[in-house]
């Protein structure tokens, strides 16, 4: 097969046939819709019995759940994570100089007292 065939292979294969990271991420949101529908249904029932009663475990754990799908889904979707070069004029300067600016440098740190005679 030649290159041209391998992406178009590659480009209806993730048409037609969504990744697993994608189902991950739909399950995930799917999961943190309902524990908002579940919270809300809570609070209202709370509101109605005049109870101060914590948040139900399962709803807890559901939204857990949820979000830990979500954020699984997202960085195996990232793919590999790439290096960070600092530029060739700054890796040779130390951390401190780095963040060094003329203009922020202030040299008078004594506090001035409005009621001082001169």
């Amino acid at each position: 097969t030649t290159t041209a065939d391998q992406a178009t292979t590659h480009l209806l294969r993730n048409r037609i046939m969504p990744s697993m990271d994608t189902f991950q991420a739909g399950i995930g949101a799917v999961l943190m819709i309902h524990s908002l529908v579940s919270m809300q249904h809570f609070k209202e029932f709370a509101m109605a019995t005049e109870s101060r009663e914590s948040p139900p475990l399962d709803i807890i754990l559901e939204c857990l759940l949820g979000m830990s799908l979500c954020i699984i889904a997202v960085v195996t979707r990232a793919g590999n994570f790439m290096t960070n070069k600092a530029a060739p004029y700054s890796a040779k300067k130390t951390f401190d100089s780095l963040s060094y600016r003329k203009n922020f440098a202030i040299f008078n740190h004594r506090p001035v007292r409005l009621d001082q005679k001169s």
